[in-house]
């Protein structure tokens, strides 16, 4: 995986994808992550004794987070720790708090939640998606809950741009929508956890149709991440009661607009062609000047 943006932040993608990594990588990973400063200027054979791994392993580990080996693990490693740590999200609603902290705090958030996306997400599997959509005869999507919503913003920038895409609220439609798929068509699932029991059967009836499988997730290994081609993450937590913070709707929002560019992009003139005559239908709405 070779995050976009340079794969700068190796710390934050160490730390993301901590909890699916085998055990004897888990070993790397937990000594960079508890002493990244040292690990600078280590050499190969030094880390590798510092933390008992062989270097084949600590090689296995850089491939993993995205680089080409371990010099250029160091080299990155040096530039990020030079740099302002990222904050961590915090969001507290106390009674007395004002409007403006509130504000600040939500921008910040959000703001922070797409650096910190951007940081592990990977170019080459956003470049995969665009392709299978742009071959696909269909486009489904699932979610549940509030995850439909960027899910809903994107079937519109789909349908207007010429694309046979459908996004449905009601959880039967959309596993009605997944059983009616072909070999090559696309199923888009959203899911924070990656275990909302609709959503990973509509994407396990879609992968054994022979759908090309897409998903958008938080944790490295979930079981809808079992049924996807494709998986492409966000670096969102919410440890509030009640999950208030949404800032991972945002992120979601933000890959599937950049898929929605992409595919854009590569078939511009049919769709700026369907972008012309979606725009002449809805001007019925507007009130001429």
């Amino acid at each position: 995986m070779n995050p976009i943006e340079n794969k700068k932040n190796i710390l934050a993608t160490t730390e993301f994808l901590l909890s699916s990594l085998s055990p004897a990588l888990r070993k790397v990973a937990d000594y960079l992550l508890a002493y990244p400063k040292e690990v600078t200027f280590l050499s190969l054979q030094e880390f590798s004794q510092r933390c008992n791994s062989g270097q084949a392993t600590i090689m296995r580990f850089c491939k993993t987070i995205g680089v080409s080996g371990y010099s250029e693990m160091k080299l990155l490693l040096a530039n990020q720790l030079s740099n302002k740590p990222q904050s961590k999200e915090e969001l507290t609603i106390e009674p007395d708090i004002s409007i403006a902290e509130i504000v600040d705090s939500i921008f910040k958030i959000n703001i922070q939640t797409l650096k910190n996306t951007l940081n592990i997400i990977a170019a080459e599997d956003c470049e995969a998606a665009c392709n299978a959509i742009l071959k696909a005869q269909q486009i489904v999507f699932l979610a549940l809950g509030d995850a439909m919503l960027p899910c809903q913003y994107a079937n519109i920038r789909f349908r207007r741009i010429g694309l046979n895409s459908f996004s449905d609220f009601d959880s039967d439609i959309q596993l009605i929508n997944a059983c009616n798929l072909s070999k090559g068509d696309v199923a888009i699932a959203v899911s924070h956890s990656g275990n909302s029991r609709h959503v990973v059967e509509g994407m396990k009836i879609a992968h054994q149709a022979g759908a090309i499988t897409i998903c958008i997730t938080q944790k490295g290994k979930s079981e809808l991440t079992k049924h996807s081609d494709i998986i492409l993450f966000n670096a969102t937590t919410d440890t509030t009661i009640g999950k208030e913070i949404v800032a991972r709707r945002i992120a979601e929002q933000a890959i599937l607009e950049a898929l929605c560019m992409g595919v854009i992009s590569r078939m511009r003139k049919q769709a700026e062609e369907c972008m012309r005559i979606t725009s002449k239908g809805l001007s019925v709405n507007k009130y001429k000047k």
